[in-house]
Parts: C-alpha cells; sequence; structure tokens
C-alpha cells in the first residue's frame, strides 16, 4: 500500500546523480486540473515501496522535479512548439521486460493521491508470455521510449527506454531489478503510471517512484515500439469492466438519481459485482449483483441500477477498477 506521508526521498544535482544524497523534505504538488482541451484521445508511476525480497534500490531522483504552475494552466506557453526529440542514449541496452518483483504498489490506499489519470500502452492486448509483443504486467515497457524532464522549462534529464531508466551521463538501471518502481493495476494484467497532471500546451507529470515526479510530453508518446496514450480517470473509470470501492468493509449508498440529495434506493455492500453503465458528471451509473463471492452471485442474490459518486469533491476517485474482472 502506498503511505506518501511516510516517504521521503533523495534529490541531487544532475552532475552527482547516482551518488550519495542528502534526505530532502517531500515537495507538495500544486492542485491539478481536470479540464484537458484538445490533445488527450484516450491516460503515475506510483510511489515506491520496498521490495523486501529484492535488493532493488530506489532509482535516482529527477531533481527539482515539481508541479511548476498553480491548476496546472497558470504561465503556461499555450503556443509554444512541443520540445524537439533528445538525441538517444549513445549506448542503449536490448530491450527487456522489467523484473515484476521490483514493481509493487498495484492497489492504491483509499486515501492516496492517484492524480488525474493514467500513462498506458495505447493498445493494451493480451499476448503470448515472452513474446516481444507481450503487454501483460509492465512488459509492455520493454518497447516505450519516452525522454522525461525536471519540469517542462527544464533541459532534458533522461530517458524511459526498453525497459530501463537511462539518466543522462549515468549507468543504465533496468527497471523492477535495479531500480524499484511502483505502478497501479486498472485493469487485469495491466500496469500504469498514474498521471499528475496534464497542462495544455502538451505537457504531463507523473510519478514513477516516491523519488521523483517526471514531466514528459504527448508529443513524444509514440517514439518507441508501444504507442502511448493518456487517458484521464473519466475515461478509463467509464470504460472499465468491473469496479469497486477503495473503502473495504463499507456499505455505500446507491441513489435514484445522480445527486446526493436523491432518494436512495440501495447499500452496495463489499460482496458485490458492480459495472459501470454511463458517466455523469462526479455521478456513475452502475448495474450491481450481490451478495456474491468474487464473479459469482450468491444463492438470493438480486441485480439492480441506480447511482453512485464515483469522484469526491477534491477530485479524488472513490472507486477502483476490481482485479477480478468479471464478465
Amino acid at each position: 500500500m502506498f503511505q506518501p506521508s511516510s516517504l521521503r526521498w533523495p534529490q541531487a544535482p544532475k552532475s552527482q546523480l547516482c551518488k550519495a544524497w542528502k534526505p530532502q523534505p517531500p515537495q507538495k504538488r500544486a492542485w491539478r486540473s481536470r479540464v484537458i482541451p484538445g490533445f488527450l484521445t484516450g491516460l503515475w508511476i506510483g510511489l515506491l515501496t520496498t521490495v523486501a525480497a529484492t535488493a532493488t534500490a530506489a532509482p535516482p531522483a529527477i531533481p527539482n522535479a515539481q508541479a511548476s504552475t498553480v491548476n496546472g494552466l497558470a504561465g503556461t506557453k499555450q503556443d509554444s512548439p512541443p520540445p524537439a526529440v533528445p538525441p538517444r542514449p549513445p549506448a542503449t541496452p536490448a530491450a527487456i521486460a522489467p523484473d515484476q518483483a521490483g514493481i509493487s504498489g498495484l492497489v492504491p490506499a483509499p486515501n492516496d493521491d492517484i492524480g488525474v489519470g493514467q500513462l498506458r500502452p495505447a493498445t493494451a492486448q493480451p499476448s503470448a508470455p515472452g513474446s516481444p509483443e507481450e503487454q501483460s504486467g509492465a512488459s509492455w515497457l520493454r518497447g516505450v521510449v519516452l525522454p522525461i524532464y525536471p519540469s517542462p522549462e527544464s533541459d532534458h534529464w533522461g530517458w524511459l527506454i526498453n525497459g530501463w531508466l537511462i539518466p543522462n551521463d549515468a549507468e543504465p538501471l533496468a527497471i523492477g531489478r535495479d531500480a524499484a518502481f511502483s505502478m497501479v493495476q486498472t485493469e487485469p494484467g495491466i500496469y500504469t503510471f498514474p498521471v499528475l497532471e496534464i497542462r495544455p500546451d502538451g505537457w504531463f507529470s507523473f510519478q514513477y517512484t516516491s523519488a521523483g515526479v517526471a514531466w514528459a510530453h504527448t508529443a513524444h508518446l509514440d517514439l518507441g515500439t508501444t504507442p502511448l496514450t493518456l487517458e484521464t480517470w473519466e475515461v478509463s473509470i467509464k470504460d472499465s469492466v468491473q469496479l469497486q470501492f477503495r473503502r473495504p468493509g463499507l456499505s455505500q449508498p446507491m441513489r435514484l438519481a445522480p445527486s446526493g440529495s436523491a432518494p436512495l434506493q440501495a447499500l452496495v455492500g463489499p460482496n458485490s459485482i458492480m459495472k459501470p453503465l454511463e458517466l455523469e458528471g462526479d455521478w456513475l451509473r452502475v448495474r450491481v449483483t450481490q451478495p456474491a463471492q468474487g464473479c459469482t452471485p450468491l444463492p438470493g442474490a438480486s441485480t439492480a441500477e441506480g447511482w453512485v459518486r464515483w469522484r469526491n469533491e477534491a477530485d479524488m476517485p472513490l472507486v477502483w477498477f476490481s482485479p477480478s474482472g468479471c464478465q
């Protein structure tokens, strides 16, 4: 589980990356807009959790990586051209699938800030394990080529490329083996990066570990053999197969209309199959079958449709993707 309040991460000047760091306090992220015009069509690597069973270490922090504007809009250059693609590393390692043992934090805790959406492969489809096209888990990172930056105004810092994290002028780090990453699971078998902020000029930030926030640009999402896309939680949740509430063990109200003042229709218990039907603002119309054990309705189960609140006043999702994915 993510515990961002208890984490501290190292920071260092660029010339001292991969050397000793002095711990610094976490930097507070700016509030993020969820109104994203234009370029968005379909979207963190999460917070670092130490993997006790491996010797995986935290990757080097991108220095001073933080949200650069309030609301993600003020002070941006609306008409600025996208950044040029930086020169690739002189010796790029062969593509590898990340070590799954070094990736953790797949289900965020109820109070974890999971941003505004996800960075994911544009077409996430099952494939044969071990094949070059495999996209299960984090294997799709073997086909990713993405330059990353400390901020939209800074110089290029390094790469996510071929399953490696490669800081400029430093040794490559194998994701999950040399560098502990954290991701979220948004559908059965696929891990993605939560996105913290998206700007109208195409810059977006995502958190790949507790060690730092990286920035990238939408113009660079298709440089590798695995094209990437940004997808807001609205789109992800509306198109999901099955959902569950983020606070386990608590029954949640389902109402007759998308309003907190609408009559209560039923309480959705923890042992339920909840499928999304329609999204309207902060409300989601769902079909609920309960009680159920996994994907199987129990004797006496009933099915009803109604509205549940999927996002609170702070724009934090109240629901998450069920790992079972009942069809």
